[in-house]
């Protein structure tokens, strides 16, 4: 007879009082395995006076109440004789596209839209070779031996040319084993801008101006699969050259997909396996096969796994006219505080917010955890009297936020042979953490009293704040706000607010401001300068920022240099201007190799010679020697490069030493 209940027989209490068994019914069944009875009564007691459960409780019937919604829009769209179909259109305009497809989450094939592209009669993988081979691209690789390629990107990425790349497409028939990274700001880059003048951006619905970080170039051999996933933003792909085979699954269906991870299924559609996912045989698949010349339109929310038919190429566009930013909830269920963790480096902490009592499970983090997890906020490291960096995230607008200078910490941490205490914050709603974060309060100032327990826990020997653009504007009002030793902001804003934006020609974040406007948080710092010149702190404020307008602002007013001069006002501010870098100052400073020295010195007062003085345009002679033998070898360039950044070799000066040779 069993005396004491254990936590897995707790886990069970919760989980089916949650979907109302009765305790009579629970009681039992606790007894005939082995349970004495009064623990058994005294148990299901305990759990009913928490309240933490009831407040689970509630939240679980909310929950159930939108499934069941869900379930009713299923039924209903089920008895349209166009289920499982999607409508194809030759052209369409403006007003008809937005009332019944934009609007009503409805997807479409548009048929005729491409025919004056230069793209559809001269993109081929040998045009992509010949005029783009030398440009370096990233890979994701030894995808066949991760049934989370997607997941765990980061770990599959490798750099090479693109005439190898070109080359493994077009010889190594169907595959799933590599395919080019999208998402990395190819067409951003001046060595491949010139495959937008081949197109027409379809102006009724796409804003060209807004293309930077939101046209997208895909390219991949026959055989490649996207796992399936829904996008937290509307689609646009048009398709140049290839076919491929679309599955698509309505939103309706979301609580039966068996989503675990961010915007990710488990369901593999190519082998689906319905006794390990038995709710998923409800659910209807919509199929088609897209040809050269269509554009299919994905609508936010809408399921999707896609395999390439043929070789395949196609662009991708979220720059709608129309709005096209969205608040997610993804969940994190591989991550679940029920799973325990074995790693004897873990430590537990309790931390007193002033919403809860938070127990956080410190452990040192790894890429996949901070690319995946749901969390708002995570600490890494508990190391006492050691440096503290608090990073806040920047706007993401095709996704959630994302938590920002974890790598680059990392690294940092190296390089400094130090120590290094981290809080990783990220606003998910991007509203310049004005409605709170949650887990560690619903406004900035509770926010900020959180912040404060967590420094009081770690008790560091100083407290950093580090942002850019939107986490900027964080790292200035946290730092303030909780008393930081030094503040550190890459691309600041000074105030939000949309009347003084306007005056400047400022329309970046207008509609951001303008909703803030609306509807007033409780508590709001809209103006940096004011709160720094009020508070009893006066930490040493380093601001980095460019000198070159962006294309999207108006006027002669250099907006960063506006708000940096602006902010100059404080005596303990220091201003670190870059002549020819825009509002992307950090990806400014990593290309140019000196984003490590401007932190070294920022944090730790360790200065390092400039990136000028240590790289040349080529690499040491020793190695351009080197480099040169193995590729007169045949030794494939990608597994050169990649040991030469084994070595701390940049891209830059590998890409003049491969030209240097080839000439």
């Amino acid at each position: 007879m069993e005396t004491a209940l254990s936590e897995g027989w707790q886990k069970w209490i919760i989980e089916n009082k949650l979907i109302k068994v009765p305790d009579p019914t629970l009681i039992e069944v606790m007894v005939k395995n082995g349970i004495d009875r009064q623990i058994a009564i005294q148990a299901i007691n305990k759990i009913d006076s928490d309240s933490s459960f009831q407040s689970e409780s509630n939240y679980y019937q909310q929950l159930k109440k939108l499934e069941s919604i869900l379930e009713v829009n299923r039924k209903l769209a089920e008895l349209s004789p166009k289920l499982g179909t999607i409508e194809r259109r030759s052209r369409i305009d403006r007003e008809e596209f937005l009332e019944k497809y934009y609007s009503t989450n409805t997807p479409l094939i548009i048929t005729d839209m491409m025919g004056d592209w230069q793209a559809m009669s001269s993109w081929c993988p040998e045009f992509i070779k010949e005029n783009y081979g030398n440009c370096l691209v990233q890979v994701q690789t030894n995808r066949n031996s991760d049934p989370n390629y997607e997941i765990n990107t980061e770990t599959h990425k490798k750099t090479i040319e693109l005439r190898e790349y070109v080359d493994m497409v077009v010889n190594g028939g169907d595959t799933n084993d590599y395919y080019m990274v999208a998402n990395n700001g190819n067409l951003d880059r001046e060595d491949f801008k010139g495959l937008l003048n081949d197109i027409q951006m379809f102006p009724e619905f796409i804003d060209p101006l807004k293309s930077k970080q939101r046209v997208f170039f895909w390219f991949g051999p026959a055989g490649t699969i996207t796992p399936l996933h829904h996008d937290t933003m509307n689609i646009f792909m048009a398709h140049i050259y290839g076919r491929k085979r679309w599955r698509l699954i309505s939103p309706a269906y979301t609580p039966l997909v068996y989503n675990n991870i961010g915007v990710f299924s488990e369901i593999d559609l190519e082998n689906p396996d319905d006794e390990k996912y038995p709710l998923f045989k409800d659910v209807r698949v919509i199929e088609t096969v897209l040809e050269p010349g269509e554009v299919i339109f994905v609508p936010v929310g809408w399921w999707h796994q896609v395999k390439g038919l043929d070789v395949t190429i196609a662009l991708s566009f979220i720059n709608f006219i129309f709005p096209n930013d969205y608040k997610y909830q993804n969940p994190n269920i591989k991550s679940s505080p029920n799973q325990k963790s074995t790693s004897s480096q873990e430590k537990n902490i309790s931390i007193k917010t002033v919403n809860e009592e938070a127990k956080i499970t410190s452990k040192p983090l790894t890429n996949e955890i901070v690319e995946t997890t749901d969390a708002a906020y995570l600490v890494d490291e508990i190391y006492k009297d050691e440096v503290l960096i608090i990073s806040f995230g920047f706007v993401s607008w095709d996704t959630p936020a994302k938590f920002d200078f974890y790598g680059r910490t990392k690294k940092l941490a190296n390089l400094a042979n130090k120590l290094i205490n981290r809080i990783l914050v990220r606003d998910v709603s991007n509203l310049w953490y004005h409605q709170g974060i949650p887990g560690l309060g619903s406004n900035v100032d509770e926010v900020a009293e959180s912040l404060k327990e967590l420094i009081k826990q770690i008790s560091p020997s100083q407290v950093i704040t580090i942002g850019q653009s939107m986490g900027a504007y964080a790292a200035i009002m946290f730092g303030q706000l909780i008393g930081a030793d030094k503040i550190i902001a890459f691309g600041t804003l000074s105030f939000l607010d949309s009347n003084k934006a306007r005056e400047i020609g400022d329309r970046r974040w207008l509609s951001v401001m303008e909703s803030l406007e609306a509807n007033l948080p409780d508590v709001c710092y809209f103006d940096l300068l004011e709160l720094c010149q009020k508070s009893e702190y006066s930490p040493d404020i380093q601001i980095f920022y460019g000198q070159k307008s962006d294309g999207d602002t108006l006027g002669e007013v250099n907006l960063d240099d506006f708000h940096a001069n602006r902010m100059n006002a404080l005596s303990n501010c220091t201003l670190h201007p870059y002549k020819d870098s825009n509002h992307a100052i950090v990806k400014y400073l990593i290309d140019n190799q000196q984003i490590d020295s401007v932190l070294l010195e920022a944090i730790f007062d360790i200065k390092l010679e400039s990136s000028n003085q240590r790289n040349t345009a080529l690499l040491p002679e020793a190695w351009q020697v080197w480099l040169a033998d193995n590729l007169s070898k045949g030794v494939l360039t990608h597994q050169l490069i990649d040991i030469l950044h084994q070595h701390g070799f940049a891209d830059m000066n590998i890409i003049a030493t491969l030209a240097e040779i080839r000439n």
